[in-house]
């Protein structure tokens, strides 16, 4: 089978061919439809992450696949493929088939495009849990959304929208973003001084999610109502946060982090209620699709963010 190789840390995957797995008892066979290229992936690889597989090592921690040899699901099923180490310390979805254990599978609506399926999980969930449990965006509040043409932006807005928000505002930090956020979004385009001068110095808004961190945060902050919420999930614009604490006590604006890595059952729990919004479509997920062939090139797109949406490799062609 062919597959999407890591050799070195640092270094991308290279496309080769290679022995298909066989499966063990309580193992599963499947044929990869659609794997996810994530930032967890990329930052497995670069050797930097607590999370060292031995290498070679196939990545790829979320895939939507077809059982081809199972004793638990029936042949042709359409089943999710994640977790139990998968594309972490074990070999992943970057490939034509992957045996993992079945606890690792769960079968979906076959409704459900593969490669949608293959990436929905982690934003949506994310985006879910942000707007809803952390933030509890209420019907008739003004919502901002940081980084709103992103995966993870993306589904807040329209789940804020969801909620009952009067409005939702996308800030994005650059003009040729604005077409991948969401129908029903107002767009501010601008970071550091030039979007403050764009949101102006009085609030707007009652609750920010914010996917980017970075110089927008700061402004945006200062545009929220005193007592507001601020649920800060990502920081791909930068890292640290300087807070003014005598301002920032007065405007009374809590800021709630969204750390999913305790969230596990909760993602499990709002899957199938996902699946079934996407399905009808309530929420929708922009996918780019790439060849195996051309995974090197998709994860150089990811790091200088010009995907649109999750990107995704099909590895069959």
């Amino acid at each position: 089978m062919r597959a999407a190789v890591l050799h070195a840390y640092g270094e991308s995957p290279v496309v080769e061919e290679v022995d298909t797995p066989i499966r063990a008892e309580g193992e599963t066979l499947v044929k990869i439809e659609a794997a996810a290229l994530g930032h967890l992936d990329m930052t497995v690889a670069s050797g930097t992450f607590g999370v060292k597989p031995t290498l070679p090592h196939i990545g790829g921690t979320d895939g939507a696949a077809i059982v081809v040899e199972s004793d638990t699901f029936e042949i042709g099923s359409k089943v999710l493929v994640r977790g139990r180490g998968i594309g972490l310390f074990k070999n992943g979805c970057w490939a034509e088939y992957v045996v993992v254990k079945d606890s690792a599978l769960r079968s979906f609506d076959v409704g459900l495009d593969p490669a949608i399926a293959a990436t929905f999980f982690l934003p949506s969930t994310t985006g879910y849990v942000a707007v809803n449990d952390v933030a509890q965006v209420q019907a008739g509040e003004r919502v901002i959304i940081a980084g709103a043409s992103g995966a993870v932006g993306a589904m807040a807005a329209q789940l804020a929208l969801l909620a009952g928000a009067s409005e939702v505002i996308g800030v994005v930090p650059r003009e040729d973003q604005v077409a991948l956020v969401p129908k029903g979004v107002r767009t501010v385009v601008g970071r550091g001084e030039a979007l403050a001068e764009l949101l102006g110095t009085e609030p707007i808004a009652d609750v920010l999610i914010d996917t980017l961190g970075g110089d927008i945060l700061p402004h945006l902050l200062k545009v929220i109502v005193p007592g507001g919420r601020a649920a800060l999930v990502g920081y791909t614009l930068g890292t640290e946060l300087l807070v003014d604490l005598p301002n920032w006590l007065l405007s009374d604006v809590r800021l709630l982090p969204v750390n999913m890595m305790r969230q596990g059952d909760r993602q499990a729990e709002l899957a199938p209620k996902l699946i079934e919004l996407l399905v009808s479509g309530e929420l929708v997920l922009t996918v780019q699709r790439f060849a195996l062939d051309d995974i090197a090139d998709a994860l150089t797109s990811m790091r200088e963010g010009k995907v649109s949406g999750r990107a995704v490799v099909i590895p069959s062609s």
